[in-house]
């Protein structure tokens, strides 16, 4: 199949220096659209982990329980610092007007 267009790829000023910089850009986007959703993730299961401590601790921590209950205190802790920027309110609060202006 023969056309007469130019060729897309690869782009006339296509560099290494170019290319490079054009994925990191694209890495960067990725990464800024993900980041809000996993802070997200991580702050509402940090809030709703513990109530996994409750059946533990009151059955006692036998000798096959205290590596569960150690990771689970280590998995809880490890999504409280990746949630920690999460900002529960949002843009909603200051669209409604929720906020009080400083003065």
């Amino acid at each position: 199949m023969s056309t007469n267009s130019p060729s897309l790829w690869p782009p006339a000023d296509a560099s290494p220096a170019r290319i490079a910089d054009h994925v990191r850009r694209g890495v960067r986007t990725a990464v800024d659209h993900v980041r809000p959703l996993l802070q997200a993730t991580a702050f509402w299961s940090a809030v709703v982990m513990p109530f996994l401590y409750v059946p533990l601790l009151l059955g006692g921590l036998t000798g096959s329980e205290l590596p569960t209950f150690v990771a689970l205190v280590l998995v809880n802790a490890t999504v409280l610092v990746i949630g920690h920027g999460h900002d529960v309110g949002g843009a909603d609060t200051e669209a409604d007007g929720a906020s009080e202006p400083s003065q």
